[in-house]
């Protein structure tokens, strides 16, 4: 029997998807030769640590005729936000007797799937639908300023240099001056989104570290701040060989950019935010509203000096801290033992972080401990606090 007879490949659906959403794959294999196989088992490898199987298998035991043509399907939920590989496809040939087989691993069939973070919580965004539903809900409202706008602002007396079209003709005759109409222009800002992506940050359950966390966090800031027409920007950093930067774009094609950018992005290295923020400012200077999200496990000299580098550049900078006892012991059940431990490590995380704030406060910098049931919420209103009172504006 010549194996070499069989062609075999995977059909994917997609490969970009929502950690909450499935991947369906299809294996064709096809028998272009004059012979049967009556012994043949077809297997599509992935890693279970990874992947769940929740429909149909991932292998197939058959026989295939000549010029047969033979399909199967299975279904996998992704675990974890990456990219991770899938295969490869392997074929085992048996005699009849089952004494003897072959087996083949199918070249060039490992294809890489894209999983982006959790999908829920932008869905509760979209479902606002409207700009007025997300003002009225979030209470989202942007900056404004007298300029040349389409809403109006109000009226004054007209000043050497207005513009003539800008004279309200009707009011000028009633006051015998001439009168001015002001409009309201609406001021979009820059939002950059720095992350912490140390392996400090892999603590906590695998599908919930505080670096998944931050992940979804930065999703969902990007999202809202596309849809007020503001520019937004990702760079994650940890040690040399690990900083990744996205310049600020705007509109729906940059959400999708910023998904595929961060999706790849695996926590790694030693934080060495002194570096990081010296390659941020080699890379992007002009004023922004900063979100730095990191569980701050770097000697606090060392913060400080990372954050100051940022200070000549007049940036708002917001520091959000996901807490690291009460993400890498939530919703874990601990013996008396062990939450007497964990209380006396999270009073000296905590003693830490304090540190940390008395480090910069006179900067004017706000530092928000979050925990894994707050994080978006905190992020969402830091952010709209932000933009109601005008910061990097």
């Amino acid at each position: 029997m010549n194996v070499e007879e069989l062609r075999v490949h995977r059909e994917l659906e997609k490969e970009k998807v929502f950690k909450d959403d499935f991947v369906h794959v299809k294996v064709v294999v096809e028998n272009t030769g004059k012979n049967s196989f009556d012994f043949l088992e077809i297997r599509d490898y992935y890693n279970p640590e990874l992947f769940r199987l929740v429909l149909g298998e991932n292998f197939i035991s058959t026989r295939i005729g000549p010029k047969g043509l033979i399909k199967f399907s299975y279904v996998l939920e992704p675990k974890v936000r990456g990219e991770y590989p899938l295969g490869p496809l392997s074929i085992t040939v048996k005699d009849r007797l089952g004494f003897n087989s072959e087996e083949r691993i199918v070249p060039d069939s490992v294809s890489d799937i894209l999983v982006y973070p959790p999908y829920e919580d932008i869905k509760k965004i979209e479902i606002l639908g409207s700009k007025r539903s997300l003002q009225l809900n979030y209470g989202l409202q942007r900056s404004k300023q007298k300029g040349l706008g389409s809403e109006f602002y109000g009226m004054r007396k007209y000043v050497f240099g207005d513009q003539f079209r800008l004279i309200d003709w009707k009011a000028s005759a009633r006051t015998q001056q001439l009168i001015v109409k002001e409009y309201e222009s609406e001021r979009d800002i820059t939002v950059m989104i720095v992350i912490d992506s140390s392996n400090s940050m892999a603590g906590g359950a695998i599908e919930n570290t505080k670096f998944e966390y931050a992940i979804r966090a930065g999703m969902l800031l990007t999202k809202v701040a596309l849809t007020r027409r503001d520019s937004v920007g990702v760079f994650t950093f940890s040690d040399k060989k690990n900083m990744q930067f996205l310049k600020p774009g705007k509109g729906e094609d940059h959400f999708y950019q910023v998904l595929d950018f961060v999706a790849k992005i695996k926590p790694e290295g030693k934080n060495r935010i002194v570096e990081g923020m010296d390659y941020f400012i080699r890379r992007f200077q002009k004023r922004s509203l900063i979100f730095y999200i990191s569980d701050l496990e770097s000697p606090i000299k060392e913060i400080g000096q990372g954050i100051r580098k940022l200070v000549p550049f007049n940036h708002s900078i917001i520091i959000i801290n996901p807490f690291s006892p009460w993400f890498e012991i939530h919703e874990i059940d601990l013996s008396t033992t062990d939450k007497a431990l964990a209380e006396a490590i999270s009073e000296e995380m905590m003693e830490h972080i304090l540190k940390v704030k008395q480090d910069i406060r006179n900067l004017g910098i706000n530092i928000v401990t979050v925990g894994p049931d707050d994080m978006m919420t905190q992020v969402l209103g830091t952010y709209m606090e932000a933009k109601k009172k005008g910061k990097a504006f």
